[in-house]
């Protein structure tokens, strides 16, 4: 099924009741087809909680994981005189792409910014290697706080 609503959100109408209550699942449709939406349980439903933080987390481009996308490392954030944080990230193949954030730039910002330098791919894994890979759950904190 998390396939199925990968290539179309609308297939969430078709999922068992305990598929359409998986947060996952439910964000990978919410992904492909805003209006898989209405399909979700309740708690998914927009004007709850669990509405909105699927919403958020659809937005972020931070991967979910088990979903193919490219993957980037992000060995340091260094702060800069003026606390902006310079941020450097590396691809698998070893490129690196520098940019400069607000200090409260959040992981989503950084995910949407590699996002458009890869351009292929709407969502992204980034790798924090002292703190880890952060999930779409995870795409208000700020790269300081992470």
């Amino acid at each position: 099924v998390l396939e199925a609503v990968r290539q179309d959100g609308q297939a969430l109408f078709y999922a068992a009741a305990e598929l359409c209550a998986d947060r996952g699942v439910v964000l990978e449709a919410v992904r492909q087809d805003d209006w898989a939406m209405r399909h979700a349980a309740r708690e998914f439903r927009d004007g709850t909680e669990g509405g909105r933080a699927i919403r958020e987390a659809a937005s972020s481009h931070l991967a979910l994981a088990g979903s193919r996308a490219p993957v980037f490392t992000v060995p340091d954030v260094m702060v800069q005189e003026d606390g902006t944080l310079q941020v450097v990230a590396y691809n698998l193949a070893g490129d690196s792409v520098t940019d400069v954030f607000l200090a409260q730039a959040t992981l989503a910002d950084v995910a949407g910014w590699l996002a458009e330098w890869h351009g292929r791919s709407w969502t992204v894994f980034v790798d924090f290697p002292a703190h880890g890979a952060p999930s779409p759950w995870d795409s208000s904190k700020t790269v300081v706080e992470w």
